[in-house]
């Protein structure tokens, strides 16, 4: 099945091209210790940045760029027609074989907990939940509309980030507030990075062999958002974030968690209204704020290294977070398969990798540096009598979109 995957961000939009076969998508080995990425070069994919500005595009065909440039795309609508127009104007009418287009929706709320052909209901409850999601749900809803006029004959598939998060038991997703008020508001636990998160738990079951259904994984997404989520069963059963991104690790400039009496300070000993303090604990925070360097790992990494204590501090503090977070997973699951890291710090920060899991040890995971430092596209990085396997794998979201759109539109393509 030929799929188009479209991937809002708030300033941006990807999309991909990609044929889901019968085995899913997914050469190689299964019992390697060290593997090469799922290769699935897109017939076509494109990256469009700074949308609302003077947006930059960039597109592939194949491992070619076939196409770069600037244009005054001030909308995400204007940069979705751009790129059905480009692919429109191909030799060889590709876009002639998309059989389906599917859209990442950051908040599906409580309606949109499963990948959904998209109809009115669909898109009014996506509305809904922009109240929780505004940065990133008003845009794809935007694109999204734009996509089913310009595709009116193909299904259009919604798939939330939250919905893999749809299994969590009432003890996780319950915050313990007035019931009345929660029930009124919709004030629950929903998790993020959830077709991340499924990513590298259906693909490590793929490099194991092993159906995901039996295995208790902790999987950790660090990139400029960060999140981590307790598999047990192939199930999501806890996950850091919340109601809202902002809940859980410390991310490149979100504070996560905090004393919830914070925010309530800062609004009157600083003269800010509530959204002023909410940009400052989304933007201002994290890994930028108390390093005050920047909110790159990279940076931060380096300015460390050259005796900034601050710098020093703020990657100390990220590191203990995550670590504090593997254990009381390692709590909630009683066992673990694996660990596994990804997303931009996850997959090329082995300092960071090294340093979560430093005193682990008593727990079963010991990380082989070697393998740690040497680590590229997917690799175990834990010793070999490691009681819980440590790995790093590469993220793809758009692969895991097609597979799931695939599994609901043509279930024997999907499996």
């Amino acid at each position: 099945m030929q799929v188009l995957v479209f991937n809002c961000g708030s300033s941006s939009l990807k999309f991909e091209l990609i044929e889901v076969d019968g085995a899913g998508g997914h050469p190689g080995s299964h019992r390697n210790d060290r593997l090469e990425s799922p290769s699935h070069p897109g017939q076509l994919r494109g990256l469009v940045e700074s949308i609302g500005e003077l947006a930059h595009f960039t597109y592939w065909r194949g491992a070619d760029v076939a196409a770069q440039g600037e244009a005054p795309h001030e909308t995400h609508e204007a940069a979705a027609r751009h790129a059905i127009d480009w692919m429109r104007s191909l030799p060889g009418s590709p876009m002639d074989a998309v059989e389906a287009v599917a859209h990442r929706i950051v908040h599906g709320g409580a309606a949109v907990t499963q990948p959904a052909v998209v109809d009115d209901g669909v898109l009014a409850a996506i509305e809904g939940a922009s109240i929780f999601a505004p940065l990133h749900n008003p845009p794809a809803l935007a694109a999204l509309r734009t996509l089913m006029t310009l595709l009116p004959a193909i299904p259009h598939v919604a798939i939330a980030d939250t919905g893999f998060h749809r299994t969590l038991p009432p003890r996780a997703f319950t915050y313990a507030l007035p019931k009345e008020l929660a029930a009124r508001h919709g004030i629950r636990r929903l998790g993020f990075h959830g077709i991340g998160h499924s990513y590298m738990m259906e693909r490590y079951a793929e490099i194991r062999g092993r159906r995901a259904g039996d295995l208790n994984l902790i999987t950790l997404q660090l990139g400029a958002g960060c999140s981590i989520t307790a598999i047990e069963r192939g199930r999501s059963i806890d996950t850091s974030m919340g109601l809202t991104p902002l809940e859980g690790l410390m991310m490149a400039s979100r504070s996560g968690d905090l004393d919830p009496a914070i925010p309530g300070f800062i609004a009157q000993h600083e003269g800010l209204s509530s959204a002023q303090v909410e940009h400052l604990l989304n933007h201002q925070s994290g890994l930028l704020g108390v390093s005050a360097v920047s909110s790159d790992m990279r940076k931060v990494e380096a300015a460390a290294a050259k005796g900034n204590q601050d710098a020093a501090l703020a990657l100390e503090m990220f590191y203990y977070r995550a670590r504090k977070y593997i254990g009381a997973y390692l709590a909630v699951l009683g066992r673990a398969d694996a660990v596994i890291f990804s997303a931009g710090i996850g997959e090329h920060s082995a300092t960071s990798r090294q340093q979560i899991c430093a005193g682990l040890e008593p727990f079963g995971i010991v990380i082989d540096a070697a393998r740690n430092h040497a680590a590229k596209a997917e690799s175990r990085i834990s010793a070999d009598h490691s009681q819980i396997e440590v790995w790093t794998l590469p993220m793809d979201e758009e692969l895991q979109m097609a597979r799931l759109t695939a599994k609901l539109l043509d279930p024997a393509k999907g499996d």
